[in-house]
């Protein structure tokens, strides 16, 4: 396994690697319309990434098994300003479900936070994502909480926080 810094060329295997992990970890969640969307909107979707890697509003890393995007995390600024103590933000971290509880979350997710220089950072979940527990674990506290729509259906989404210098769950110190 390989982990290094996503490239504008790694937007297709990014792209793949969400949806995938939106169906395995959402299923029964979102409605399946919403998750079927998903892949008719992957190819935009990808272009939007390349274009985001390309122009440095999005940083990632990538994981690579036998030469195939099986995870990535993408961070950056946080997008609403409404987080002082938090001006990072995860935007997306994804696995494939067979690369899964194996250390891979932690290595990225340790990857972004050493990039953002061990400053604050937010990350959103969806309430009922069953993986929801890795950022517990990781010693996130909740810091907010909102009401997302999927279709007609809303889902509550839970931030969790880290403030600067209080990282050391996540890189292992």
């Amino acid at each position: 396994m390989q982990i290094r810094k996503a490239e504008p060329k790694d937007a297709y295997g990014i792209a793949r690697v969400r949806v995938n992990g939106w169906r395995t970890t959402y299923r029964g969640i979102v409605p399946t319309e919403v998750l079927l969307k998903l892949s008719s909107g992957s190819i935009e979707w990808s272009e939007k990434i390349r274009t985001a890697l390309s122009n440095r509003e999005v940083s990632g890393f990538v994981a690579i098994v036998d030469e195939e995007i099986v995870g990535f995390v993408l961070y950056g600024d946080e997008r609403t300003g409404d987080y002082p103590d938090h001006p990072n933000e995860i935007y997306a971290i994804y696995i494939l479900e067979e690369h899964q509880r194996n250390g891979l979350g932690s290595m990225l997710l340790e990857k972004a936070v050493h990039a953002m220089h061990g400053h604050g950072l937010i990350i959103w979940s969806l309430e009922l994502n069953p993986h929801r527990a890795f950022y517990e674990q990781k010693q996130g506290q909740v810091i907010d909480s909102k009401e997302r729509l999927f279709g007609e259906l809303s889902l509550r989404e839970i931030a969790y926080g880290w403030t600067e210098g209080n990282h050391d769950a996540i890189v292992g110190a």
